[in-house]
């Protein structure tokens, strides 16, 4: 048998072990230099938990700071111009005229009074007084309102466009003008290509229509009038046409010339010079405006005379802003 203490053999007389009869021994103590644990600099401790919304964070994204040039200045002294603030001033006068114009229109009995007693008297048996009387009233009540509400909107916007230019221009403290007005501008010279377009067409078709009509009866004594009559549709047909590719590409230079200017304001490159087609097309709306103001005076009374004078100012405002925008790019050195 063995000890349990030392493991030594045990006497075969039965006697204790050795050890039993040695005093106790200190036990030797080994002194180990404790181990200093690896540290791996830049990662993290193993028992550090990162939290799971750190991950989710999106990283930061600062607003880039576009570089203001000499074309910012430009175009703020233009946006900024008395001219400019005219033209936004009338248009808003001739918001207002248009609202009234509407508001308070000549009563319908005047107005095919007016017209009966301007028409050759062997035209007059051609259109029957009371169905024109019940034409025009019914057009009045139907579309016042609409008009005026259509107005508000529409009208309202692209003033607010003009004065938004206008102030961001003239304020100090920003280094260039805001862009949104002329959005605003382009968006509604976009609608009104497509919608003075389809008007055009539409005319043209209801023209050709009613002149396919005229010539296909029989009018007797009143041929010679129908022919004539035939002959002036097939004309306005074709004045229609050429009107409305006028205005596809009067619109669309419009849409071109805004496209520059804003671009020039986002980025600071020089713009392309305006068209100079488009100051002549608003020359010519002028004078044509100006003739046409006498004509809605007799027909529609004197409170269209005030709408009709600010129209005519305000194209020919249009044509000298294209002019004076290249004069100045030009005074500038920064034609293209």
């Amino acid at each position: 048998m063995y000890c349990t203490n030392c493991g030594r053999k045990l006497p075969e007389d039965g006697s204790p072990c050795v050890c039993r009869r040695q005093p106790a021994q200190p036990e030797q103590q080994t002194y180990t230099q404790p181990v200093q644990p690896q540290q791996n600099y830049g990662a993290p401790a193993q028992n550090f938990q990162v939290p799971l919304q750190y991950y989710a964070q999106p990283p930061v994204q600062y607003p880039v700071q576009r570089p203001i040039t000499p074309v910012h200045g430009v175009l703020k002294s233009f946006f900024a111009s008395p001219l400019f603030l005219i033209t936004a001033i009338l248009f808003s006068v001739n918001l207002l005229f248009q609202i009234i114009a509407n508001l308070f229109s000549q009563d319908p009995a005047y107005i095919v009074n007016q017209i009966y007693s301007n028409l050759p008297y062997e035209m007059q048996f051609i259109i029957s007084p009371g169905d024109l009387y019940s034409a025009l009233s019914d057009a009045q009540s139907g579309t016042t309102v609409g008009t005026v509400i259509g107005m508000l909107i529409t009208g309202g916007l692209m003033a607010a466009a003009y004065w938004i230019t206008y102030i961001s221009a003239k304020n100090p403290s920003i280094p260039a003008a805001k862009t949104a007005g002329l959005t605003i501008m382009k968006v509604f010279s976009i609608i009104s290509l497509v919608v003075m377009s389809l008007a055009e067409v539409l005319c043209v078709v209801l023209a050709v229509i009613f002149g396919v009509a005229l010539a296909g009866n029989d009018y007797g004594y009143m041929d010679e009038m129908m022919s004539v009559i035939f002959v002036f549709l097939i004309a306005a047909c074709i004045i229609g046409f050429v009107v409305l590719i006028f205005e596809i590409i009067y619109e669309a230079k419009v849409i071109k010339m805004l496209n520059s200017a804003k671009n020039a304001m986002l980025t600071g490159m020089v713009p392309n010079k305006a068209s100079v087609f488009v100051a002549v097309i608003c020359f010519i709306s002028a004078a044509v405006s100006f003739f046409s103001v006498f004509g809605d005076a007799v027909l529609y009374g004197w409170i269209r005379v005030p709408l009709g004078l600010t129209s005519v100012a305000l194209n020919v405002l249009y044509g000298l802003l294209v002019l004076q925008f290249n004069k100045m790019l030009k005074n500038a050195g920064m034609v293209r």
